[in-house]
């Protein structure tokens, strides 16, 4: 009496399925991250400059551009300076980030807009 196995483990195409939905998601991610990590960046831009203005506050609007500036080298983002602004009412300034990135997904692109601020008081 011949006895027959049953056959355990993936066929091939499972294999490749499985491979091409990490691959996609891989490709996704690589776009995504950069992104993510920009944004963290800016935003710990932000966070060192409302620090900066608790321990000696800042009395003038080159002193606010000047720690901004501080916080640019720190994080080495130098390129987004320009992205920056920061605007003056009263004993209150407004420190605003105002960005676009492209995310080039497989059949379109996405335009990524942020636009992150604080107020120092």
């Amino acid at each position: 009496m011949i006895m027959q196995s049953k056959q355990a483990g993936g066929s091939i195409i499972g294999v490749i399925i499985g491979l091409a939905i990490i691959g996609f998601g891989t490709y996704v991610g690589i776009q995504y991250i950069p992104q993510y990590v920009e944004s963290s960046a800016v935003e710990s831009i932000l966070t060192g400059v409302a620090k900066s203005h608790k321990t000696k506050p800042l009395t003038s609007t080159q002193a606010v551009q000047s720690a901004l500036d501080k916080q640019l080298d720190v994080n080495e983002m130098y390129d987004m300076k320009d992205s920056f602004s920061v605007m003056r009412d009263g004993d209150t300034y407004t420190i605003t980030a105002n960005y676009e990135r492209d995310l080039n997904l497989v059949y379109t692109n996405r335009k990524m807009i942020y636009d992150k601020s604080i107020t120092l008081k």
